[in-house]
């Protein structure tokens, strides 16, 4: 029964993520076609904020718990991090230049709107993949599945499941919904690659704040180095 429940929570908190921003919208009847660009940001941070304070909400004890457990420990949690983030971002660069070189058609199309995006509101962006998408998506893609695949009762079984469920949910995620061709399906194997190493670095360390803190890192250096390379 509990792990029921967390199967719940976690697809719960996967459907309130996607459907979180036009819950105002429906409920205060609010157009964002109608608004000036300045305000549709404003309201997308408001959402932003207002998912961020659910989540903390429900994950408030463990947050709290492993954020002071991360600097009680942190030399082996950067350890620990650095390791598994360096072979998952190897898999991800080795991945990305194989689907460039061998399939000219496929189409990074998340990666693009996120480029475009921070062309258009560098701050706003900073904020959306540095801060929100890494807590977010760090508590539902890696903590919720653990506790709904994984609960108490460990096995080797329930250990690879987690982790291999983890990245590919994750990286469908990223990628289902913005494709143009089939072709750019292949780009779930580069998400997935990092999903994975993230998933495998939670359940090593048994903290929320490795994960958070190294995809926060990923998302701000790509962020910098597309900002600096298109100046």
């Amino acid at each position: 029964m509990k792990k029921l429940f967390n199967v719940f929570v976690f697809l719960s908190l996967l459907i309130l993520m996607l459907v979180f921003p036009y819950i105002p919208m429906a409920l205060f009847q609010i157009d964002l076609n109608k608004l000036p660009e300045s305000m549709k940001i404003l309201y997308e941070l408001s959402c932003n904020v207002g998912f961020m304070i659910v989540i903390y909400t429900l994950y408030h004890e463990i947050i709290n718990d492993n954020f002071k457990k991360y600097f009680k420990n942190f030399k082996e949690n950067v350890k620990q991090s650095i390791k598994y983030y360096a072979v998952g971002l190897a898999i991800m660069i080795i991945s990305n230049i194989a689907i460039n070189i061998f399939f000219n058609g496929a189409n990074p199309n998340n990666e693009n709107a996120v480029r475009t995006l921070i062309d258009m509101y560098p701050l706003y962006m900073f904020f959306s993949v540095g801060i929100y998408a890494p807590f977010v998506e760090e508590l539902i893609f890696r903590k919720s599945i653990k506790d709904a695949v994984i609960g108490k009762k460990e096995n080797n079984y329930t250990k690879y499941l987690y982790i291999i469920l983890s990245g590919v949910i994750f990286s469908a995620m990223h990628v289902i919904g913005v494709t143009s061709s089939y072709l750019d399906y292949l780009y779930i194997i580069p998400y997935m690659s990092l999903g994975i190493a993230f998933a495998a670095l939670y359940h090593k360390t048994d903290n929320i704040f490795t994960t958070i803190t190294m995809h926060s890192l990923h998302n701000i250096v790509a962020l910098i180095l597309y900002l600096a390379v298109n100046l």
